[in-house]
């Protein structure tokens, strides 16, 4: 006898359901079927479901490759945009994700997608990466720094690591406060380039950052 789909659909879901979702999404972005902005709406939103019923509408139009782990009922499948824009950035290092201090200031923070390939240009500002509810998209992501006169702070969950062997300091700091060897399943950040007259600091949370997550 098949299970009612309404009674499915508010069947409660875990970890793996959720990571699941992640995964189908983080390949929807890497195709260009997703922006960045629509990646970061919905992975917040699959890492706060708690029913299948949540999930079904965050993978619905996706068309093939969007179906979700089992138990899910089979629901409408929108076919695919004829028209792609193009992929996000961060997929490959002829195409990074770039971020600039500038004279001003930028940051990630929150959930957010953390690609293969970043580069940070540190200019006169600052930047700031809060990758404690980011999501990495592989096991080594390379982050190649522009020096300049700027600050860059990045702020790492337990197990994440960097190697920074390959970061020349000039005239500028580095401060590493993390550990060089990543945890099992945790990614490793090898950054590069240089500083100029510039800093970067890789840190754990602190207790009141980790206070206001609730952990």
């Amino acid at each position: 006898m098949s299970q009612d789909p309404s009674t499915a659909r508010n069947l409660r879901v875990g970890h793996s359901e959720r990571d699941a979702v992640a995964a189908i999404l983080q390949a929807a972005a890497a195709d260009g079927r997703l922006s960045m902005e629509e990646l970061d709406e919905r992975l917040d939103a699959a890492l706060n479901a708690k029913t299948y019923g949540d999930l079904e509408p965050l993978t619905a139009d996706l068309g093939a490759g969007g179906e979700l782990p089992s138990r899910q009922p089979a629901g409408p499948r929108l076919p695919s945009r004829s028209v792609q824009g193009p992929p996000p950035p961060g997929y490959s290092r002829e195409d990074p994700l770039s971020l600039d201090g500038g004279l001003s200031s930028e940051k990630r923070v929150g959930v957010w997608t953390v690609p293969p390939f970043i580069r940070i240009n540190q200019g006169m500002g600052s930047v700031k990466l809060n990758c404690l509810q980011a999501i990495p998209a592989a096991q080594l992501i390379e982050i190649e720094m522009i020096g300049g006169t700027g600050s860059v702070v990045m702020i790492l969950p337990d197990g994440w690591a960097v190697d920074h062997d390959r970061l020349s300091k000039s005239w500028g700091s580095k401060t590493i406060k993390v550990p060089r060897e990543p945890a099992p399943g945790k990614p490793l950040l090898v950054v590069y380039g240089g500083l100029g007259m510039g800093s970067f600091k890789a840190r754990p949370a602190s207790r009141s950052e980790l206070r206001k997550l609730g952990r």
